[in-house]
């Protein structure tokens, strides 16, 4: 089988029978994770213990006897629950950075649930994903996308299926084989990452990308006004509530798409250092330098402007009258620091 950890995501097309299935188990697999952390703090307190994957097991045995509607669900998914919540325990006294588990609510979590996959069965044919619980689902995504969750050599880890408010949809973990190395180009390119909202990445060979969301801001922000001014859960009330998820989940697939193709901030930085281990593994990767005096420094004769206002986007060199482009300046100067080792 594959040795590379993949997720995949496709737009499910359910029946309306099913939909009702699944915010049945969306709802199921909340109240799970909400009773088993009720349990623990009734048992424990506030008590810094990490329960055991037995003990939650235990509550998890003792929910279903007091809510008998969550035998209705897959069992699977209130499994992943429990393991979701031990998980969280651990994460919270291991790092400050984590938490302690929180109740889920049904405004700030969004409605999902993950079943695991029993050995040798295969939930993909073609484009149909079948669920235990749920039967056969539709599903569409791309050519690409369709081969590689048809192919013998993947295997599939666990399906997760969640909620974005308007379409349900299907994130996949598999395991396939590694992807096709891609040939160096023996080439470097200089770039300068603006910490600005906007989101803007320059090249050295003077290429630039933009990212802008004031539009999507402002239709959500006109929604919102409109909304206020209508009876909560009115017939208008939720067309404009369906609107204004639309436009939401616009601007993050905006910005999903940005981050996929540019470096805009760390998170996307850490995903390309991960395709440059994936696809050019013997490349030198991404290389980081001092970014002091970047932008007010001539690249052509070195001349440091240190009156330059971060407003100035194009300025003339005092010394040799050069007429610079601010970003582009900065990221010709960062590919000379890396290359004189600074």
């Amino acid at each position: 089988m594959g040795e590379y950890i993949r997720g995949v995501v496709v737009k499910l097309h359910v029946t309306p029978e099913q939909e009702v299935l699944f915010k049945k188990n969306y709802g199921c697999t909340r109240k799970t994770y909400n009773e088993l952390l009720n349990k623990y703090k009734d048992k424990y307190g506030d008590s810094n213990k990490i329960p055991t994957k037995n003990e939650l097991n235990q509550f998890l045995k003792e929910s279903k006897k007091e809510l008998p509607y969550l035998e209705e669900t897959e069992s699977t998914s209130l499994q992943q629950a429990r393991d979701d919540l031990h998980k969280a325990f651990k994460n919270s006294f291991k790092s400050k950075r984590h938490n302690t588990p929180k109740f889920h609510s049904k405004k700030k979590i969004r409605p999902s649930f993950r079943q695991t996959i029993r050995k040798e069965k295969r939930p993909v044919e073609n484009n149909t994903l079948t669920l235990r619980k749920h039967g056969k689902v539709i599903f569409s995504t791309s050519i690409e996308y369709l081969d590689l969750l048809n192919s013998p050599n993947t295997k599939f880890n666990n399906i997760t299926v969640y909620y974005d408010g308007l379409n349900h949809y299907a994130s996949f973990n598999i395991e396939t084989n590694p992807p096709e190395q891609l040939p160096l180009t023996g080439k470097h390119i200089g770039c300068d990452i603006n910490s600005n909202k906007k989101g803007w990445l320059v090249t050295s060979e003077r290429q630039k990308e933009f990212f802008d969301v004031n539009h999507d801001n402002q239709m959500i922000k006109h929604i919102n006004k409109l909304m206020s001014k209508c009876r909560k859960r009115s017939r208008r009330w939720k067309k404009l509530q369906k609107r204004l998820q639309k436009w939401y989940n616009k601007r993050t697939n905006q910005l999903n798409d940005y981050i996929e193709k540019l470096t805009y901030n760390l998170q996307f930085i850490k995903r390309l250092k991960d395709k440059f281990q994936l696809y050019k593994s013997e490349a030198d990767g991404v290389q980081f330098v001092k970014p002091h005096n970047t932008s007010r420094t001539c690249h052509y004769c070195g001349h440091i402007n240190k009156e330059l206002k971060v407003k100035t986007r194009n300025y003339v060199c005092p010394k040799c009258g050069k007429i610079l482009d601010r970003d582009i300046n900065a990221a010709i100067n960062i590919l000379n620091r890396w290359f004189n080792g600074d």
